[in-house]
């Protein structure tokens, strides 16, 4: 009899493995065309994302040279108009920082906040303009926002910063050095997709395992979504520093755009997952036909973007007054955008056989 007993749990052991083995009770559908998404991800969303993100990077290097020339009131304005147009295309383009945007270290170098403004001042003063450090929170768009909201009190203020001041040219060299370095890592990521391999590199790279454009896909998506999740809305609201409320730490802080940054993140993942037109996630994840509840995986998630977008739109003025006057009001969007977090980074790679490679901080798994 116990003969018997362990040769049939032998025979099931051996039949869940067969089972595993099979694409289509595993989820792993190893038919579905990636080099077709790839190519429409490529074409469709990722290198109109850098082309868009180059031409408004350029437009924001030539008012600041605009504004270096002839300072007023008017060429600020234009000025800052131009930074926040490239702030929100960054938004679109941060999702695909694998390959050459990993390699140029742009969400580290363009949107580290919140910015470290005693070492920006330190830095203005010793004429230091060394970025490399993908580590220090001392430029980008972040360092932006303080030059052009931050630096004094009133508009008046600002401009006599970059003229009558002292010293006004360290504020101008400071301002050329992080629009230089943006420029710079701008340029590279747009030139490696369009004129060098990496788009042939990665249309072509095909499977699922660590390293595949599947895998950077996966990763790249659920890196920003975290970024989104934890930057813009846990810290801020203390609900990742247990209760202490942190309105300063919100992006875009001195120009008070906090909200409108979150939102257009949110919809760049969506629109990330959705693809716009032609194959992407969403599609990936429909011919798989995995359940949830008494939905697909893939409805479930298109459901819950629209929940999370419109609860961070329903916020009303400036994301760091609600965080110092209602802090319970950015928790409760924030748990709304973190329930998003099972789809995606749990069932999603689950079911698409892919691994989350990257390192999460102590709050990711929040």
């Amino acid at each position: 009899m116990k003969t018997l007993k362990i040769f049939a749990l032998f025979t099931f052991v051996l039949f869940i493995t067969a089972c595993s083995d099979d694409p289509q009770i595993t989820g792993c559908d190893t038919d579905f065309d990636q080099e077709g998404m790839f190519t429409n991800l490529a074409d469709n969303l990722i290198i109109p994302a850098y082309t868009d993100l180059k031409v408004k990077v350029d437009v924001l290097e030539a008012k600041v040279s605009d504004f270096q020339s002839n300072t007023n009131q008017s060429t600020l304005d234009n000025l800052r108009t131009a930074w926040f147009d490239a702030y929100l295309a960054w938004q679109v383009a941060s999702p695909y920082e694998f390959g050459p945007g990993a390699v140029e270290f742009l969400h580290n170098s363009l949107n580290n906040f919140p910015l470290d403004t005693a070492i920006v001042n330190e830095k203005i003063q010793n004429s230091d303009y060394d970025f490399t450090s993908p580590d220090a929170y001392d430029k980008g768009f972040p360092a932006m926002d303080y030059l052009l909201y931050g630096i004094a009190a009133n508009d008046a203020e600002i401009i006599n910063k970059y003229t009558t001041a002292s010293t006004p040219t360290l504020y101008s060299f400071y301002l050329d050095g992080v629009i230089n370095d943006i420029k710079s890592r701008v340029d590279n990521t747009f030139n490696a997709w369009t004129e060098g391999t990496y788009k042939t590199e990665f249309v072509t790279n095909t499977g699922t395992a660590a390293g595949s454009s599947l895998s950077l896909i996966v990763n790249g998506f659920n890196q920003n979504y975290e970024y989104i999740k934890r930057d813009k809305l846990g810290i801020p609201s203390g609900v990742l520093t247990l209760g202490f409320i942190n309105p300063t730490k919100v992006e875009a802080y001195f120009s008070g755009r906090s909200l409108e940054l979150a939102v257009k993140g949110l919809e760049s993942s969506r629109d990330f997952y959705l693809g716009k037109t032609g194959l992407s996630l969403d599609d990936y994840l429909e011919a798989i036909g995995t359940m949830k509840g008494d939905k697909t995986l893939n409805a479930a998630i298109q459901e819950q973007f629209t929940t999370a977008i419109n609860s961070v739109s329903n916020l009303q003025n400036q994301l760091s007054d609600i965080v110092e006057n209602d802090a319970q009001s950015v928790v409760n969007v924030y748990n709304e955008v973190t329930k998003q977090l099972i789809n995606i980074k749990t069932d999603m790679p689950s079911v698409l056989c892919v691994s989350i490679t990257y390192i999460d901080n102590p709050s990711d798994s929040d």
